[in-house]
């Protein structure tokens, strides 16, 4: 596969169709239901899409117009509970982007960024760049083709000498959300898609949506890239972008770490790959670094080479390391485990205890001594730690 960081520097949203509304024919060969299955299939059988998109608002009865375009990249192959998929898209006003653990957006013009842990659903219902999108309709299309109440035409178009698949269909009082459910609307009115779909891929290339009241209409469209071009691994963390942007408003930044001298609260946490947990108060007459990682977090994956290096180093002489996870899954830290290789034990579903020693920034460790007092708090560095294990043994 090849890779990049996916640039925040735009290549022209050159997409062959004209702004004229192209020649239609009925169909005679296909219906509209055979269309938008063997769409959904084409939709639903990629692990990862690239595309530039484009976005029209134009609401005449308002009196608004708006454009709006920019390079997406969605990634089904690691699915996230929450939303199904990780993304990034990227603007020359921002960079929006889901990890599968964390959402976070840098505003290029004011150089800041937000991260949200943890986010729900409803964090990414209103996302511009899902309106009327391949997400849209990935997910709406085995929804509409169980549904007979709506019904649903197709014609043959010809735009540039290119074939397409024109499909209509009319919702009432109803419209497809960003995210391609069903939302009804309090308005009297019917909602018309028209899906453009090439005959070669059958994805579709523009969605156009209008209504029966006035002139109104949006006009989405996608210009296709390369899916074999991957973000870097780092693009996808918060962390790489810490030189170029100030982080603002984040909720754990409320957070204050255990300070040096404080007694450790106790805890008992579940143990990757092992049947039994581990309790805290059963290591007292040792001396524990306590390591907090999340799996995307760039700094963290770099960290791992020390502290397997501090962890053969000390373990045979009364010291115990302990990376202690809050938020990823099992499935999550299996992946990490085997291609990241720490070699100290894990432990997961610690949410409750990263709040309870104040941790919100990942990596951070606390070094405690053998009666379970904090001896170091804060950012990971080799050589300091290493030097308050040695005075402690």
């Amino acid at each position: 596969m090849k890779s990049l960081i996916f640039s925040g520097i735009l290549m022209p949203f050159f997409l062959v169709m004209t702004t004229q509304t192209p020649g239609l024919a009925q169909s005679e060969t296909v219906s509209a239901e055979d269309v938008l299955r063997k769409t959904s299939q084409a939709l639903s059988g990629r692990k990862t899409l690239r595309y530039h998109y484009h976005r029209e608002l134009n609401y005449v009865s308002e009196g608004i117009l708006h454009e709006m375009s920019g390079a997406c990249f969605l990634d089904f192959s690691s699915e996230n509970p929450v939303l199904g998929f990780r993304y990034q898209f990227n603007s020359s006003d921002m960079l929006a982007v889901f990890n599968g653990t964390e959402q976070f957006v840098c505003d290029r013009k004011s150089k800041t960024l937000r991260v949200t842990g943890q986010p729900a659903r409803r964090n990414f219902e209103s996302l511009s760049f899902f309106y009327d999108s391949p997400v849209t309709f990935r997910n709406a299309l085995p929804m509409l083709l169980s549904d007979a109440s709506v019904p649903k035409t197709v014609q043959d178009t010809v735009v540039d000498a290119k074939p397409f698949y024109a499909v209509t269909f009319t919702l009432q009082q109803k419209v497809i959300d960003y995210l391609g459910a069903y939302r009804p609307i309090t308005a009297d009115r019917s909602i018309r898609y028209r899906l453009l779909i090439d005959k070669a891929t059958y994805l579709p290339v523009e969605v156009m949506q209008s209504n029966n009241r006035n002139q109104d209409f949006t006009k989405t469209r996608f210009q296709y890239l390369d899916a074999t071009v991957l973000p870097t691994d780092s693009s996808w963390y918060f962390s790489s972008y810490r030189n170029e942007y100030k982080l603002v408003n984040p909720e754990d930044e409320k957070l204050q770490i255990i300070p040096r001298g404080r007694t450790a609260p106790d805890w008992t946490l579940p143990v990757f790959d092992r049947t039994t947990g581990i309790t805290l108060n059963q290591l007292k007459g040792k001396v524990v670094l306590l390591e907090f990682w999340i799996r995307n977090c760039g700094y963290c994956v770099a960290s791992v080479p020390d502290l397997n290096a501090l962890y053969n180093q000390y373990k045979a002489n009364g010291f115990e390391l302990l990376g202690i996870n809050p938020h990823d899954s099992k499935e999550v830290i299996a992946v990490f485990k085997q291609k990241i290789q720490p070699e100290y034990p894990l432990l997961y579903g610690a949410q409750d205890v990263a709040k309870r020693y104040g941790v919100g920034m990942f990596p951070m460790v606390v070094l405690l001594d053998k009666t379970g007092n904090v001896l170091y708090s804060g950012e990971f560095k080799r050589e300091n730690v290493a030097k308050l294990i040695e005075e402690n043994l």
